[in-house]
């Protein structure tokens, strides 16, 4: 029972050390510039302020995501 709780602790602290470090810190700057151009300047606000950087760097991935599937699909041959 407490080799799980361990278990559960380590991967936990992996995943939380992926998506701060590596997935925000990779993708956070340019999905404050997609969302910045799309919301006009409103959203994401200063850093000093709080708001959700994971969703700033989802967007981004999502962009990427986006570009590279119709980018294979043939769309912008």
């Amino acid at each position: 029972m407490a080799f799980d709780a361990i278990a559960e602790f380590i991967v936990r602290a992996i995943a939380q050390f992926v998506v701060e470090v590596l997935f925000v810190g990779v993708f956070y700057w340019p999905g404050w510039v997609v969302l910045r151009s799309l919301t006009l300047g409103r959203y994401p606000p200063p850093q000093s302020q709080a708001h959700n950087r994971e969703f700033v760097a989802i967007v981004a991935f999502a962009v990427l995501v986006a570009s590279v599937t119709l980018h294979y699909s043939g769309s912008f041959a």
